[in-house]
């Protein structure tokens, strides 16, 4: 087995200094999304959305490792937009992970940019990019599958993308404004879950409706196949659970683009941000006929909100059988008909057969006349528990993972408490929530962080180009961060230095209504060691023996969850805790984002920001091009490319783009 030593040996190697290109007619890029606003049908309704391509969910993307891909991504909507790889390191092209204010501005309304990545043979599996400004990842996201550069240690005949989302009728900024607003006015539950972009809510008995979006998703599968299913939690603020019924067995295999050893279970519990496969066995044909029927419920279940929310997906046998048991009896014939829109509203495509097919995976083919009720009756009970896989998964040994972090090794732990507040500090960062009476940002340690649109020189510069433009001036503070619990608070940036072991805690704190949270926990940058969670305060010395005691050293992953032990409790008590540890070494430097991946949560300012490294390890390899990376420097600059916008009064120009891999290195062929 190749040691990681060799692994970044090879992928340090295929770094060269940074070149700077002009991506003229004749550079094609590899792959292109393009981003709108379009008004889109969900769960039978409409919705003014910002999607990927015209649909939601987005395109699949499927990268080689070890390959480097330019995707160029056009901003067509009226909004500030980028593209976040959620889950790739993007360590080595660190103007590409997405994240506005933090590694780059966004993307201006009309205009495009160039995202270059490169992942390595350890990233093979399961991602997905979507928008990181404001509301927008809610419909602007699709899958993102890192293909693997040999044999994957399991062996399945075909894979399934099951992508989870939740539907607010309210657009995006109407979502936002509510946020922002004086008083603050809280979305609520969402009105539905999808499910590769339908949400299985309807028809009943009472309410036929021929609109494909608020059908029951349709899985094809083949009998007696094993399936890797690839499951995607791309919610906006829903835990989710599922099942299927009459299948108990599901052996996942890959916790957020890391391979695991096989932990069987009956049922899925994924929150916002995650990511799992599962391989699945579906039944033969002899078991089906023993069943009487080819078709299955699916049954999505939220946890931890108001109210439970439910949906169904159907998973179909593309075969037949003497009977069928969702048959006839449930699945009444319907001919389809064209949905009447208000005259009031923008017009909306009616489904035809290409559109369709545009939003979901080719496996899966609807018929207009085959329309099922959704079950009275939930057909399984699904199981809910904050101990799920905690402290029982385990990261499969490969080439190129990261090696568990022993606690002897830990040379800073950090504390982080999270919390809502009817005000916030004000420091550099809180750019347009600010501290008005009223508002109830989230908030870290009593600071919160926000991206916000530019709109003049008050605003913030992006970390990055600040270290990138002044050096270790434009760093956060180390010594300032030590004596003010690991921020500085004149940056609202957490730092940290090449060689330390840190080992990150984040605690749930009750806000000051005395209400707790829940809160899936997303790292930018790369993954950690997940070292479990718990109730109360976190204990070292407790949860090191417990490890020990169930022989767990932490699970590789970069989204896990602080649970809420309870719902209430006094103001600003502790109750809930979520640890990780992660080594920062000169493979992980750059500026990283941590955050809340609750998308409510994260407009409200629950996010962190931390600098991995000083300003010479982080600009390595562009030493002297300091000067001609002017183009990502400024919002709209030369590192953004037009096609050209009377309406918008922009003129045709080529970008000039930071390439951080050697040309002759492998490209992947235009597609």
């Amino acid at each position: 087995m190749l040691s990681i030593q060799l692994i970044l040996l090879s992928l340090i190697a295929s770094i060269s200094a940074v070149r700077l290109v002009k991506h003229d007619a004749s550079f094609v890029p590899d792959i292109v999304l393009r981003l709108s606003l379009a008004t889109i049908q969900q769960d039978c309704q409409q919705r003014l959305s910002v999607v990927v391509n015209g649909t939601y969910p987005g395109p699949p993307i499927y990268l080689e490792a070890e390959v480097t891909t330019w995707i160029r991504v056009y901003n067509d909507a009226d909004v500030n937009s980028t593209i976040h790889w959620h889950g790739l390191t993007q360590s080595t092209s660190p103007f590409s992970d997405g994240t506005p204010l933090a590694s780059q501005w966004p993307i201006p309304p009309g205009h495009f940019f160039d995202y270059e990545l490169h992942p390595d043979a350890s990233e093979a599996g399961t991602y997905f990019y979507h928008s990181h400004v404001g509301f927008q990842a809610i419909t602007a996201a699709g899958a993102l599958i890192v293909k693997d550069a040999g044999a994957p240690p399991y062996q399945y005949d075909d894979e399934l993308i099951l992508d989870i989302g939740d539907f607010y009728p309210e657009d995006d900024h109407e979502v936002e404004s509510m946020l922002t607003a004086v008083p603050q006015q809280w979305t609520g539950d969402p009105a539905a879950i999808l499910v590769n972009g339908q949400s299985g809510t309807a028809p009943t008995i009472e309410n036929m409706t021929p609109d494909l979006s608020c059908q029951p998703y349709m899985i094809n599968v083949k009998p007696d196949t094993m399936y890797r299913l690839r499951v995607i939690g791309g919610t906006a603020i829903s835990m989710v659970t599922f099942a299927f019924d009459k299948h108990p067995a599901l052996d996942i295999i890959e916790a957020d683009g890391y391979y695991t050893e096989k932990y069987t279970t009956d049922h899925i519990q994924i929150d916002s941000g995650q990511r799992f496969s599962a391989l699945f066995k579906t039944k033969s044909q002899a078991e089906l006929e023993s069943a009487g029927t080819n078709q299955f419920w699916v049954q999505f279940e939220t946890r931890e909100s108001g109210s439970v929310q439910r949906a169904y997906a159907i998973l179909n046998y593309e075969t037949t059988v003497t009977k069928r048991g969702l048959a006839r009896r449930d699945r009444p014939h319907y001919t389809w008909a064209p949905v009447q829109v208000p005259s009031s509203a923008s017009p909306v495509p009616q489904p035809t057969q290409s559109n369709v097919n545009q939003q979901m995976p080719s496996n899966a083919t609807l018929k207009y006349n085959d329309i099922a009720y959704i079950p009275v009756n939930p057909p399984m009970q699904l199981p809910y528990s904050q101990e799920w896989l905690e402290y029982s998964l385990k990261s499969l040994q490969q080439p190129g993972y990261l090696q568990p972090i022993a606690s002897s090794e830990v040379t800073r732990r950090i504390t982080i408490g999270w919390t809502q507040l009817a005000s916030t500090k004000e420091s550099g960062r809180t750019v347009y929530l600010g501290s008005l009476p009223g508002q109830s940002p989230a908030a870290q340690q009593g600071y919160s962080w926000f991206d916000a649109a530019p709109s003049g020189p008050s605003y913030p510069t992006p970390y990055l180009v600040d270290i990138y433009q002044y050096g270790q001036a434009g760093a956060p503070d180390y010594q300032r961060a030590m004596d003010n619990g690991g921020v500085d608070p004149i940056l609202d940036a957490w730092p940290a230095k090449v060689g330390e072991v840190l080992e990150i805690v984040w605690q749930n704190e009750a806000s000051d209504t005395g209400i707790y949270g829940v809160h899936p926990m997303h790292a930018h940058g790369g993954p950690f060691f997940d070292i479990g969670s718990g109730a109360g305060t976190y204990d070292p010395e407790a949860n090191n023996a417990k490890m020990a005691q169930m022989g767990w050293q932490g699970t590789l992953r970069d989204t896990t969850t602080l649970y809420a032990p309870a719902v209430t409790g006094e103001p600003y008590v502790i109750n809930g805790w979520r640890a990780w540890r992660v080594r920062v070494t000169e493979e992980n430097v750059g500026v990283w984002m941590m955050h809340c991946h609750i998308l409510q949560h994260m407009v409200m300012g629950q996010q962190t920001t931390w600098v991995f490294g000083d300003a010479d390890a982080i600009t390595k390899g562009s030493d002297g091009t300091q000067n001609e990376l002017q183009g990502y420097f400024t919002y709209g600059g030369d590192v953004v490319g037009s096609e050209g916008n009377k309406k918008r009064g922009l003129e045709k120009k080529w970008p000039t783009v930071a390439h951080f891999f050697e040309a002759e290195g492998p490209r992947r062929s235009a597609a």
